[in-house]
């Protein structure tokens, strides 16, 4: 086979798709859990809110972990295709 870009799709497409879900993972766990903080609110319950630097560091290790997903399906697809 040579070079061309069908050799490449399926790491990429698979890559994509992976990011994707995880971003509408982590989305819909975040609307659950704001949903959970209103209703909360609204019974009295008080919330703590997080720091600016605990929000940089959740934001910071969510970014590592779906580059480091991709990666590994990129590596691993090109392991298992071989």
């Amino acid at each position: 086979m040579n070079g061309s870009w069908a050799n490449f799709f399926p790491y990429f497409a698979g890559a994509f798709k992976l990011i994707v879900l995880g971003i509408g993972a982590y989305f819909a766990i975040k609307w659950h859990f704001d949903e959970e903080r209103r209703v909360r609110e609204a019974e009295g319950m008080v919330f703590d809110k997080p720091s600016f630097m605990k929000k940089l560091a959740m934001m910071l290790a969510l970014s590592v972990l779906l580059v480091l997903l991709a990666l590994l399906v990129i590596y691993v697809t090109n392991w298992f295709l071989d």
